[in-house]
């Protein structure tokens, strides 16, 4: 709750924020924390040593210790010291935090607002400049107030170093929303109106999102019993016309892999998130990973074809789930879009507009009054994508199966048939690879030095690079679209003698993904790990500036 209100106020100031939460994957009890980076001219990350740490609790504080490591500079705000010799860095001072809140509300569970008010003064975050901020729209209690005065009361009693941070370059309001929303929002947007889903973390706030809102525009959501039906019934919505959508993290997708080949097959649009976390297995679901690649690109039996894109930041989120419908519905494919944990979970403040941009969603091919009463469903055409009926209408029945099968749908057994469906169902996909607008690069781009990440990690290695000085001697490339694999991205390849590939998984998926697709530079590196806790820019620092030596 600190976390949040602190971000929220801020936000009401104009300043870009973002606050990765950290929690343990137990379902009840635990400890967690939030690390909240403030900005006043731009979305950038959280510092890796936070300036102010407020520990309430260092007991579990040592279990998100590497998350949160204390900096020579880290003022910490204390209620009792810590029992480990070794955590002594930084400034100390001893705030009875509970004590405070007891005396002023009668409870010690307002502690957390004593403390926002003391950061609130140490910041100067206020909307006037005398100690008030502007309170509306956070559902602050009157013990709330009193709480938070308290805390402003006592930094005038407290002598701290000069934390106080510059105004924010643009006051207006900043929104405060974390990746999942944004996935959700942007998927009604693009017309989605059926939603099937079962919870599961990191991806539950997405189901609850698209609840509320499918609610409100006449949709249907429907939580179902597991992953294996949440897929299919998506497919039969699909085939209704409705625009569908499933959402997961890994555990679920490995269930909904059946379903995805179905929809390759039959040709049947459908968009499936996953929002990655440490595996394998159960792993630890609430912890951030990018192990997920693999699976999506080849999950399944028998050259099963699909779409796999990932965004690498939250206004990603919101337009490649755009991408995603558009794409499921104009080449009749499944699409896997690729989030994580840290992009999912992560609250971000930042401008609005991204939100409101309108884009394109094409309409599937449809029949023509020439198709009635001699539809071929699967009809070859000079694009390879055929014109596909609603489930119900009226004299355009057909056969959908996942069996091999004609242009009627009918199954065939033959290997001409055979060979004929895999051509269709590749071939059509092979526009995407003309999607260099899906493949963003950053930096010089005529450097022979180049670096390539995605999803979120990719936020990192491009903080890195301009904390280290890196633009001109050093190109960043993040593939938004994975599977199948721009043009772009190739000429990238070609043009770098020297490469960097990160990523947070063990094995170096996205490496190996590459170099099936592209003759890599001899002069290739790779730096992997799996997850469990996010990059930090000093990890990363070291293996960016060793490729421009």
């Amino acid at each position: 709750m600190l976390g949040s209100y602190l971000q929220k106020v801020a936000a009401q100031q104009g300043y870009f924020s973002q606050m990765p939460r950290y929690y343990g994957a137990q379902i009840r009890g635990g400890g967690s924390a939030v690390k909240l980076g403030l900005d006043a001219e731009r979305l950038s990350l959280p510092k890796d040593n936070p300036d102010i740490l407020v520990c309430f609790n260092w007991e579990k504080y040592f279990e998100f210790e590497l998350e949160l490591p204390l900096g020579a500079d880290t003022v910490v705000l204390q209620e009792s010291d810590s029992s480990r010799e070794n955590i002594l860095l930084g400034e100390y001072f001893r705030v009875d935090f509970s004590k405070i809140s007891q005396e002023v509300t009668g409870s010690s569970r307002n502690k957390n607002m004593v403390a926002l008010g003391l950061l609130m003064g140490i910041l100067a975050i206020s909307n006037d400049g005398g100690g008030k901020a502007d309170y509306q729209g956070l559902r602050m209690s009157k013990h709330h107030l009193l709480a938070l005065e308290a805390g402003l009361d006592l930094f005038g009693q407290l002598s701290f170093p000069d934390l106080r941070l510059s105004p924010a370059e643009d006051r207006a309001d900043k929104v405060v929303l974390h990746g999942n929303a944004v996935i959700a929002r942007a998927a009604i947007s693009a017309g989605c109106r059926a939603f099937f889903g079962y919870p599961i973390t990191p991806a539950s706030e997405i189901m609850e999102e698209m609840q509320q809102g499918l609610s409100q525009r006449g949709g249907v959501f429907l939580q179902a019993e597991d992953e294996i039906s949440s897929a299919a019934l998506a497919l039969g919505a699909s085939l209704t016309g409705v625009q569908p959508m499933s959402s997961t993290s890994g555990p679920g997708f490995d269930l909904m892999t059946e379903s995805m080949v179905l929809a390759s097959a039959a040709e049947i649009p459908m968009v499936i998130v996953d929002v990655q976390r440490c595996g394998p297995s159960t792993g630890i679901p609430s912890k951030t990973e990018q192990s997920d690649l693999n699976h999506a690109i080849y999950g399944g039996h028998g050259d099963a074809s699909r779409v796999v894109i990932a965004p690498y930041d939250i206004e990603g989120c919101y337009r490649l789930v755009m991408e995603s419908f558009d794409i499921a519905q104009y080449f009749q494919t499944p699409v896997i879009l690729l989030s994580d944990q840290w992009l999912g979970q992560t609250l971000v403040a930042t401008e609005y507009e991204f939100l409101t941009k309108d884009y394109p969603i094409r309409e599937r091919k449809r029949p023509t009054g020439r198709d009635l009463g001699d539809y071929h469903r699967y009809q070859l055409t000079d694009d390879f994508i055929s014109p596909m009926a609603d489930v119900g209408s009226e004299g355009l029945a057909y056969r959908t199966t996942g069996l091999t099968h004609d242009e009627s749908g009918e199954p065939a057994f033959d290997f001409k048939t055979h060979q004929w469906l895999h051509e269709k169902t590749w071939q059509k996909l092979r526009p995407l690879r003309k999607r260099d607008d899906l493949a963003v690069v950053f930096g010089k781009e005529g450097s022979n030095k180049g670096i390539i990440a995605w999803g979120s990690s990719a936020q990192v290695v491009l903080e890195t690079v301009k904390d280290l000085g890196l633009q001109d001697e050093v190109k960043v490339c993040v593939p938004e679209l994975i599977h199948p694999l721009p043009e772009r991205i190739e000429r990238f390849l070609k043009s770098t003698e020297r490469l960097l590939v990160v990523e947070m998984n063990y094995t170096g998926q996205l490496h190996r993904y590459l170099r099936s697709q592209s003759e890599l530079p001899e002069q290739t590196y790779t730096y992997t790990r799996p997850g469990g806790r996010p990059f930090s820019m000093k990890e990363l620092a070291e293996p960016i500036a060793e490729i421009t030596r």
